[in-house]
């Protein structure tokens, strides 16, 4: 038990590392790590991974707001359809089997993963700013540069349609919704992937907090995994808003590839095996 803990606060860790990375909220690690190697059921898995990415991003957040990395005001405008299909995907996701879960979860990696791979603007910030700004224009200040990077935002309501999806993705697969999110800013809205990222780890926090409480009221939440998983994040997030912050862009994009191919191979393994 006490090796299945460290594991799991290892896993907390890790989890939230990546949620700063990539704003996938981390529940692409949690979820397919405790049902293959520590054999929790899916539901459980996805219960916890949901609490753990509302206190990670809030973490995170917290610090990405000071930086002005987060789009607040686009964020604003997304999240009430990603709460709501959120909320949904968690009453869907409780009704039926297992293995549905994870065939759907794998599905959506691999198009996630092609959608990243497809996508060659991943930085389209500028120096230099615009002369007009729309609402959703932003600015964010660029650690590894040393400067203040400005970007406008393509597309607000192209994106804002995938805000729903994203939510239903959550509220199935214990994901946060980013891992549909920071593609749709990144390619559609040319948002540069840091800011993406950061405005994505403020969204999957309302949005895991909504699609957590069919979980809660199903009696899906295991206390002990979760709260050691907590605190692997909260020292996740630590580490990575004082230590990463220099991260080249390019690097986050293709780490977000392998992580979740690698992902969708394991999760199509547990749902045929």
């Amino acid at each position: 038990m006490g090796i299945e803990l460290f594991g799991l606060l290892i896993l907390g860790f890790s989890a939230s590392v990546l949620a700063y990375l990539l704003g996938i909220g981390g529940g692409a690690l949690i979820v397919p790590v405790m049902t293959v190697f520590f054999g929790y059921p899916v539901h459980e898995a996805i219960a916890a991974s949901l609490v753990v990415i509302v206190i990670s991003s809030l973490s995170i957040t917290s610090v990405n707001l000071l930086k002005n990395m987060v789009n607040v005001r686009f964020a604003l405008f997304m999240e009430s359809l990603a709460v709501a299909g959120a909320f949904c995907g968690g009453v869907i996701t409780v009704s039926i089997s297992q293995k549905a879960v994870s065939i759907v979860f794998a599905c959506t990696m691999f198009i996630t993963a092609y959608l990243m791979y497809m996508n060659k603007a991943d930085d389209t910030s500028k120096v230099e700013k615009p002369e007009q700004e729309s609402e959703f224009d932003n600015d964010y200040y660029d650690a590894r540069e040393g400067r203040m990077k400005y970007y406008t935002v393509k597309k607000p309501y192209h994106t804002g349609a995938t805000a729903g999806l994203a939510g239903l993705a959550s509220g199935m697969l214990g994901l946060g919704g980013g891992v549909f999110m920071v593609p749709a800013m990144n390619i559609l809205s040319k948002m540069p992937i840091k800011a993406a990222t950061a405005t994505s780890n403020f969204m999957v926090c309302f949005t895991s907090a909504s699609a957590s409480i069919p979980y809660l009221l199903k009696g899906y939440l295991h206390p002990a995994a979760t709260a050691t998983m907590v605190i692997g994040a909260i020292l996740g997030s630590k580490f990575s808003t004082s230590r990463l912050t220099k991260v080249k862009s390019r690097k986050i994009r293709l780490l977000f590839i392998f992580f979740v191919l690698y992902v969708a191979m394991q999760m199509l393994y547990e749902s045929v095996k």
